[in-house]
């Protein structure tokens, strides 16, 4: 479970494009694209300003009119599904530590 304190950033590494209401996300380390849905395209455009779990959860909350619950359970999912593609990294709220940045992603 993610604590509402921490910290969502992009992995800089990565390029990105909306196009058609769509994020395209670029990998150079892999030379992959991740296409991502309507709603993953709106949380990746908000990881922009590098929010904590909590400010995530509560525009997501008002923005799609979802229960904070159900908010915060697909946000889990997608957070860990972006992880686990190597696109963003966690960390500290006021910090710029990077606590699963690209050199901690074995498991």
């Amino acid at each position: 479970m993610l604590s509402s304190d921490q910290v969502i950033r992009r992995d800089r590494r990565t390029a990105s494009r909306i196009l058609a209401g769509e994020a395209v996300v670029l990998t150079p380390m892999s030379s992959k694209i991740h296409g991502l849905n309507e709603t993953g395209s709106r949380i990746w455009e908000l990881l922009a300003d590098e929010p904590t779990v909590g400010e995530l959860v509560a525009r997501i909350h008002r923005e799609f009119q979802v229960s904070e619950e159900q908010a915060r359970a697909d946000i889990e999912v997608f957070v860990e599904e972006l992880k686990s593609r190597g696109l963003i990294m966690m960390g500290k709220a006021g910090s710029k530590e990077k606590a699963n940045g690209p050199e901690s992603h074995s498991r």
